[in-house]
């Protein structure tokens, strides 16, 4: 069987691409679809529809010409545009930082994966209007950048990125308290994270700004050698983060150890969404156009609302 041939959205094609910027946008290239608008009511911008004039509208929104044509009195609603803020948080704790030791594995590495998916969203969200920041993290908020609207801001989630160095160990949902007061309303987080680390309430923090009418998408992220443990030989397994070394022979526990991964997997393919996030597994083989579909539909979704 001939292979197949890779689309540009493909991360073996991507990582071709030194320049994360011209990555980015290449990868975004015919998805930008404009502004979006909602249907809330308001002080607005584009005319939606007229209703019966009732004591207590606004005087200046009745027509007119149209008064003069049937003698009621009709007013002019409009649609009202959205500005959705953005934040992305990025796990830049030591485990992001894996990198293959297998001459088969080809693409990017993990946090190159991240990095690209993080400047993809950025580019896009830009594009349609809405404010995005960055924020990295590992136990503790390492570079914050809050939220602009200016499409000159993508150059500087872009250095943000360049700049990332993963180190430390994960505490997600400590770092999730820091901030929770901060995010504004109407606003969405995406959190790109390998989830290797201690739960510390993450459940719980999730469903706090949940809670608090924030939008929640989570791509949970992983190496396939993180699936598969396709090593062979007697081997000593060194941690990335703060976690003791392991000597094994992979051929031992490869089966048990596929299945508590996928397992875990599994779990938290039922449980996130029933607390309202949004939860999509990737590997760093998986083309990044549908991480960035995924946002989309969700973004649509959220206009619909």
């Amino acid at each position: 069987m001939p292979n197949a041939v890779k689309s540009v959205y493909d991360p073996d094609i991507l990582a071709k691409t030194a320049s994360l910027s011209i990555r980015a946008r290449h990868l975004v290239e015919g998805y930008l679809s404009g502004q979006h608008k909602s249907r809330h009511k308001g002080s607005s911008v584009e005319f939606a529809e007229y209703k019966d004039y009732t004591p207590g509208d606004e005087i200046k929104h009745i027509d007119w010409k149209l008064v003069g044509k049937t003698d009621k009195y009709h007013v002019k609603q409009f649609e009202q545009s959205t500005n959705l803020k953005c934040t992305i948080l990025l796990d830049a704790s030591g485990s992001m930082a894996y990198t293959s030791p297998l001459r088969t594995s080809q693409g990017m590495t993990k946090m190159e994966y991240a990095q690209t998916l993080v400047a993809a969203l950025a580019y896009i969200v830009l594009h349609q209007f809405d404010g995005v920041g960055l924020l990295t993290f590992n136990d503790r908020i390492v570079n914050h950048i809050p939220p602009r609207y200016k499409p000159s801001h993508f150059q500087h989630i872009v250095h943000g990125l360049e700049t990332l160095e993963p180190r430390g160990t994960t505490r997600i949902g400590s770092v999730i308290n820091k901030i929770i007061e901060s995010l504004p309303g109407r606003s969405m987080i995406i959190l790109i994270s390998d989830l290797l680390a201690p739960k510390d309430n993450l459940y719980k923090d999730l469903k706090l700004m949940r809670s608090r009418g924030l939008e929640i998408i989570l791509f949970h992220l992983l190496h396939p050698d993180e699936l598969d443990l396709p090593f062979e030989g007697d081997i000593v397994f060194e941690s990335l983060e703060d976690d003791p070394d392991i000597g094994a022979d992979p051929a031992d526990i490869r089966k048990a150890y596929q299945k508590i991964v996928r397992g875990q997997v599994d779990s938290y393919k039922k449980t996130f969404p029933s607390l309202g996030v949004d939860y999509v597994f990737l590997e760093t083989s998986t083309p990044l156009d549908q991480a960035l579909n995924y946002y989309l539909l969700r973004r649509k979704s959220l206009h619909k609302g």
